[in-house]
């Protein structure tokens, strides 16, 4: 399996850009508790990310948007973007 790169990574941000801003920034519409993930460290999107894949986080009426945009990504995708939100 061929591992993310930053290039990757800024591509696949692209479709998280709609909802949390270019630069993380904005809060995700229904989101509870107005997590801004570009105050999120590598660990917490890490986190995140895999228990929006496996639909074992819920932060609001549009968690169903999250398991959508989660559940094709592998683990290196997951890493790559934690390390790209992570920079922010």
């Amino acid at each position: 399996m061929q591992e993310a790169t930053a290039l990757d990574a800024a591509t696949l941000y692209a479709r998280c850009a709609a909802c949390h801003g270019k630069d993380g920034k904005s809060v995700a519409p229904g989101s509870v508790g107005g997590v801004l993930i570009a105050s999120m460290n590598k660990t917490q999107v890490v986190e995140s990310l895999k228990g929006f894949r496996s639909r074992t986080l819920s932060r609001g009426g549009n968690s169903v948007i999250m398991y959508m945009q989660a559940k094709n990504l592998s683990d290196a995708d997951i890493e790559a973007l934690a390390e790209y939100i992570d920079a922010f």
